[in-house]
């Protein structure tokens, strides 16, 4: 059993495990139905899901069926390990045409993120007084080796600084649509709703404008 994903116009619609037995894409007792074609078989669909319910899988419905490759008006199946395979060495080559400095940058910082997750889980997970004391060792030297990586790769870290802005600029807007319409007991007027929409707008506006200043 392989893992597929369907695609409909580069846009993915389904990811499901399934069988291949003579070219036919099965998922349990059912079949992968390519609906473009059912128009031209004389069933409707109601009637091609009925037969598969049924387990009346016919040579009829078969002809139905999806495929592996491009199954025509912008519908393609693939397998998902070779999907992820092309994405991994896509990635690499990505990441090998770095420059060496940045990928330097990139190692050390996800060394110094790795630190404070040890840290994190010797302070909050582990009970020996040991392990604790060993946490904000880690911690210690996490955040020394941070306050360097900032200064030794300004870069990376104005880039770091900026998606953070964005990150947070873009929850203020998600809290800023939602400010419109909660009101958890009716006493928000739609005066008030409106100020506080209008005032996370703002905020989110002014971590742009130092994101796009950095």
């Amino acid at each position: 059993m392989r893992t597929v994903i369907v695609y409909r116009d580069g846009e993915t619609k389904l990811r499901v495990n399934v069988d291949l037995t003579n070219g036919i894409l099965r998922a349990g007792k059912n079949i992968l139905i390519n609906g473009d074609l059912i128009p031209a078989s004389g069933m409707t669909k109601e009637q091609v899901a009925a037969k598969i319910k049924k387990g009346q899988i016919t040579p009829e419905i078969e002809a139905l069926g999806m495929h592996i490759g491009d199954n025509g008006n912008g519908l393609v199946v693939r397998w998902a390990d070779e999907v992820e395979a092309e994405r991994k060495a896509k990635a690499e080559a990505e990441y090998n045409a770095l420059p060496q400095r940045v990928k330097d940058a990139r190692e050390e910082r996800m060394a110094i993120e790795e630190l404070y997750r040890k840290s994190y889980k010797a302070l909050n997970y582990d009970t020996d007084d040991m392990n604790v004391d060993r946490g904000y060792r880690l911690q210690a030297q996490a955040t020394a080796r941070m306050k360097a990586w900032r200064v030794n790769y300004p870069e990376a870290a104005k880039e770091e600084d900026r998606k953070d802005l964005i990150a947070q600029a873009e929850k203020e807007e998600e809290l800023a649509k939602g400010a419109l319409h909660y009101d958890c007991d009716g006493s928000f007027s739609r005066e008030y709703q409106q100020e506080r929409h209008d005032r996370m707008m703002a905020k989110a506006t002014d971590l742009r404008n130092q994101a796009t200043a950095l």
